[in-house]
């Protein structure tokens, strides 16, 4: 019988696993200062970031969201960014490291994978700071400074999982990014490629050096740019929405790249959930997308969260259930 983490591994390389991997059981997550530094709002509130953005979590939602307007928006003029964007000197500044770390060893001696979250990423970054409209319109009316702008983000990431690495050597990093809405991307795809793909190959390329499991967050549809995300270094997208085709993606991208996700958040995590429909959701998204392996189902949610008590439980539980259909010999249920 493997363990979680070996289990996980022959996901990932599309081997012999025992089991689906039964969501974030295997992923603990580890809160490390610098993502309270970073983000610095709770349920229910407002507040300005680092970068002087201001942020607003709605109670009962599962994130934050910018808030942007003539008052708070960042960067009014993407040609005179230097003016407008500063990242803060992480790397002077003082952080105590001694709770991730503990918690760290904890997960270690449990024998999981140490997680920890990288929110924000360039290009929700960019409209964080100047809004959807302008960040869409500067991609084609001022390219150079937007891809200046984009080197010092990235620049700024890399720092942030350097940090990461020196202080608590994470084995998975997931950086989020959402770069599409349920049916579209938000830009053409060679929009994309031009602007994002090789700072990505940077981020990812610098986790890859030190044996990071790479974990991209983006609860999107991103099938057109799915090899791009193979050639960047992306092991798991998580958050693949069942509006991508799941399959097809599988054989698009040789199996080199897991899927986790699949589970329709809209289907199981309203106020009048019941019992029957989330079963039937995780057996439906089992069923379509167990063929050929490098599937973890589980809800499209950057993070082992749910919006309404009790719809986590029931997924797991069915998950278990199913690994006894299609793993009847080796599950770990």
């Amino acid at each position: 019988m493997l363990s979680l983490k070996e289990n996980v591994f022959e996901t990932l390389k599309n081997g012999k696993p025992d089991s689906f991997v039964n969501g974030w059981e295997p992923f603990p997550q580890v809160w490390d200062p610098l993502f309270f530094y970073l983000c610095n709002v709770v349920p229910g509130s407002t507040a300005v970031n680092p970068w002087g953005i201001t942020l607003h979590w709605e109670q009962g939602h599962p994130g934050v969201m910018p808030i942007i307007n003539e008052k708070t928006k960042v960067c009014p003029d993407v040609t005179q960014w230097q003016k407008y964007c500063k990242a803060p000197d992480i790397e002077n500044m003082e952080f105590d490291w001694s709770q991730a770390k503990e918690a760290a060893e904890k997960v270690r001696a449990e024998d999981k994978f140490v997680m920890t979250w990288i929110v924000t990423g360039l290009f929700e970054s960019l409209h964080f700071m100047m809004g959807f409209e302008d960040t869409l319109c500067n991609f084609l009316v001022e390219p150079e400074a937007m891809h200046e702008l984009i080197v010092y983000i990235t620049d700024f990431k890399k720092k942030h999982i350097q940090l990461l690495i020196d202080h608590l050597h994470p084995d998975v990093i997931m950086f989020h990014d959402d770069w599409g809405t349920k049916q579209n991307l938000f830009m053409h795809p060679d929009v994309w490629r031009k602007f994002f793909k090789e700072p990505y190959r940077q981020i990812y390329g610098l986790m890859k050096q030190q044996g990071i499991i790479t974990m991209h967050h983006a609860d999107s549809y991103c099938q057109p740019i799915v090899t791009d995300m193979v050639d960047v270094g992306i092991d798991i997208w998580q958050g693949v929405l069942p509006t991508n085709d799941i399959m097809q993606i599988k054989k698009d991208t040789n199996f080199k790249l897991t899927l986790m996700g699949g589970v329709e958040a809209s289907v199981v995590d309203c106020e009048d959930w019941t019992e029957d429909v989330i079963r039937a959701e995780v057996v439906r998204a089992c069923r379509e997308y167990h063929e050929g392996g490098c599937f973890i189902p589980c809800l499209t949610y950057g993070g082992e969260l749910n919006i309404y008590p009790g719809v986590m439980d029931v997924i797991k539980d069915e998950v278990r259930n199913q690994n006894r259909i299609y793993f009847p010999e080796t599950c770990l249920a």
